[in-house]
This record gives structure tokens, sequence and C-alpha cells, in this order.
């Protein structure tokens, strides 16, 4: 299930944040270091098929994406971006229950060396037997039923320099155990290593702070164990009759930082608080009806309490307890389909309501879309190409902000893929999201299989 405006509902940074590159892409060096590895991997089957005999099978997706803003940026800003994307993906079967999965992402930033990327999606080892499965490795996980914003879906860190709007998610080193008894789903998750978030930089569009502020490089984390703090989640699933339920628990870091400016300080701080958080989903059918919800409640108890001074955008100095309250969170609603509308297309209506308990716009970890309402359709054709057009805005109750996104997108020769889109954002000078009123958006994206 896509959601339209994920990356804005899990910022926890205030009322003005900062951004920095990702660690690993800083060199095009260590780029064409992992490009090389990329190759290897290409080759690997067909020659792993003549020695070994194995059976295999690989994809390899590769794609241009462009992004145009009507606005002149600020600073190094540019109004046109454009990256290359490979994806690589193959699957080595040595057995009915092992198999091996390698399907890393390599990007080239065209316009930017900032989007360089190499990021180990999905490299794991999996066995499966009729009612378990284990997979040991680099892993992608979706929790989540609603089409605004997948607020329970808490397992990966995403990649925000790549798409601010509709990130990717970034590959985590763990071990997932799947059991299953009688109609029940039971799957544990180990993760060993923390990934930090991957924040737009200075000549990003969605750099917070418009490209004058950078990010110190020594993040604080509540735990003494840092990156390395041992997390954990679970979650059960079944189905009662055209109701699809889940249940999840989870307990690490938050994923995305609280972002503060010390007083005297040229760079900006990053904080990594621990949490536990149980969430549910639900999706319900009925007839021409589609019920979704998720719902959350988050526990900072254990990060313990952590003041300090904190220049505010007013320029006036408070001291803080940085981490965040306990609150909890829901977003639900309902979607309902035409079906068989101008000949084969169908058209499906979209509603939701998203809430959140933390309703000051002073506070520390501030979670947009408190009191929103988001509507939206989806037209799809049902042809060979499953073309489809998504359109949809959220909409700020209180300050009146909005969101706006247009979607289409539809396959071609069975191997090409088209996708087109523009992002709009029309924000009350009062809402933190204002910050974004100039970096509205047009992309293109194309796309072969091969």
């Amino acid at each position: 299930m896509r959601e339209l405006f994920s990356p804005l509902m899990v910022f926890r940074t205030g009322k003005r944040v900062t951004c920095f590159p990702h660690p690993i892409s800083e060199s095009f060096q260590h780029f064409l270091k992992v490009s090389f590895l990329a190759m290897v991997l290409i080759l690997f089957p067909f020659w792993g098929k003549i020695a070994w005999g194995i059976d295999h099978d690989l994809k390899i997706e590769t794609s241009v994406q462009f992004f145009v803003f009507p606005y002149p940026g600020k600073g190094d800003q540019d109004e046109f971006v454009s990256s290359v994307q490979v994806k690589p993906d193959l699957a080595l079967f040595f057995s009915e229950s092992l198999q091996l999965t390698v399907a890393p992402r390599f990007r080239v930033g065209i316009t930017d060396p900032e989007y360089h990327l190499f990021s180990p999606d999905d490299i794991y080892l999996e066995y499966v037997r009729e009612s378990y499965e284990f997979r040991f490795g680099y892993q992608t996980f979706f929790w989540g039923t609603v089409e605004s914003a997948n607020i329970v879906d808490i397992l990966n860190q995403e990649d925000y320099i790549g798409d601010f709007f509709d990130p990717d998610k970034l590959g985590e080193p763990s071990l997932r155990a799947r059991f299953l008894i009688g109609e029940n789903r039971f799957d544990f998750f180990q993760f060993f290593y923390f990934t930090p978030a991957p924040i737009p930089g200075k000549v990003n569009r969605f750099n917070f702070f418009d490209g004058t502020r950078n990010i110190s490089g020594d993040a604080i984390y509540t735990h003494s164990a840092k990156r390395f703090r041992q997390q954990f989640a679970l979650r059960w699933e079944r189905t009662f009759g055209s109701a699809d339920v889940g249940l999840s628990y989870f307990n690490g870091y938050e994923k995305f930082p609280i972002i503060f400016l010390a007083p005297g300080e040229e760079n900006a701080q990053v904080f990594y608080y621990e949490m536990q958080q149980a969430g549910v989903d639900l999706q319900m059918s009925l007839g021409n009806w589609l019920i979704k919800g998720e719902t959350l409640f988050q526990e900072t108890g254990a990060a313990g309490i952590l003041d300090r001074s904190r220049l505010l955008p007013n320029g006036a100095v408070v001291t803080q307890n940085l981490v965040p309250e306990d609150h909890a969170a829901l977003v639900g609603g309902v979607e309902y389909t035409f079906f068989g509308v101008l000949g084969n297309s169908d058209l499906g209506m979209l509603g939701e309501y998203l809430y959140d308990s933390e309703q000051s716009l002073d506070a520390v970890a501030f979670r947009p879309f408190q009191n929103d309402l988001f509507m939206g359709f989806r037209w799809s054709r049902n042809n060979s190409g499953d073309g489809e057009i998504l359109w949809g805005v959220t909409l700020d109750l209180k300050e009146q902000s909005q969101i706006w996104r247009v979607e289409y997108s539809e396959r071609f020769f069975e191997r090409i893929k088209l996708m087109v889109r523009a992002d709009i954002i029309d924000a009350d000078p009062k809402d933190p999201i204002s910050g974004f009123n100039n970096d509205d958006r047009f992309s293109w994206e194309l796309l072969y299989v091969f």
C-alpha cells in the first residue's frame, strides 16, 4: 500500500530542523567501489550456474529520475535534480528450503553527488519449512494498511535524500523468525545495529535550514551502547472473515532524530531516544467498502531525561528535556470503490483522519498531522499496463495548511514503467512545514526491468 505523505509524519524535530548527508554517500570513490561489487553480483549467478549448477533467478531494475522545482532555491540549491539507479535482484535456490536473496541498490547523482548511494536493501539467507521460517541479513519490512501515513511502520530507516516525499526503505541488519500456528502468524525481529537517518544536506531543496546549517557528526544516544543497542520487535497477524488484524510491539530507538541548535554552536545536534511502541492495524472489506486503520502508543520512559539549552527560531534560549512525553496517535478511514466506471476502469474514493495526542506546536518532538483530514481518489484503468492516477490532499483542520499530491503511473511494452508526479505544499506560516512552501516539485521516473 503506497502512503502519500509519510516523510512529514515521522519528523520528531521541533519547529525547525537541519539536514546532513548520509555518511555512506560522502565520496564518489566509495560509490565506484560498490558499483564494482554490483557488477560482481550481477555476473555471479551465471558463473554459479556453470560451476555448481545452482538454480537461480535474476532481475535487474534500472531507473532514471528527474526532479524539477518551479521556484528558485536558496544558496546552492538547484531547480533541477536527476539521478540514475540500478537494483539487481538475485535469488539462489540451494534446496527447496534454503534460498539466498541479493538485492542491493546503487544510485548515482547526475547533478549532485549527495545522491550517490549504496544500500544493501535485501541481502539475506532464508530457510523455510511448512510451519516456520528464518531470515538473516539485511532486510526491509512493511507494516500498515492506510493510504496517507503508516504510523505503525517503524522497523526500517528511510532514504530521505533520494526522495523526501516518498522515500525508499533502507535495509536493516536483522533476524526474522516466523511461526505459523493454525491461522495465526507470529513474527519475531532482532536488530543488531542502528541505522541513522539520512537527512537532506545543504544543496537539497528539503534542507530545513535553507542550506545555512550543518549537523554535528556525533549523534547523542540515550543508551550507552549507542548504535549497537539491541532492538527487537514482535508481531501477530490473523484474518477473521474479511478482516486482517495485526498487533505489534517495538523496543528500540525512534527512527527520526530530535535535532536542536545549542546556543553559540554553529552546527546543530542530533539526538536519538529510546522508546517502546505498541501498535494495531486493521483492514476489512464490506462489499464496495474498505475500512482501514492504524493506532499506536509510544512510551519513552526508558530514555530518561536529557536537559539541554536550545536556541529557538525567534532567538530565545530555553532549557528543555529533549526526550518527548508519551503519546498516542491514530490514522483511520475508508475507501469506497465504484467498479466498471468508464468501461473497465475502477474509481476508488479515499477519506482518512489523522490524530496525535501531542497538540503543542512548541513541543521538542513535534509531530505534524495532529488533527488533519486526508481526501483523495484512485482511478485504475485495469488495462495491460496497470495504468493508474492517484490524487490526494491532506488538510490541517486547525491551521488550514494543505499538501497536495497527483501521480500517474503506467507500464509500457511489459518492461518499461513511467511515473509522473506533482507535490505541492501550501502551509500556514505558523505551521512548521511552511519552510517547504517554496519547494513544490514535479518529478518523472522512467523504469526498465530486464
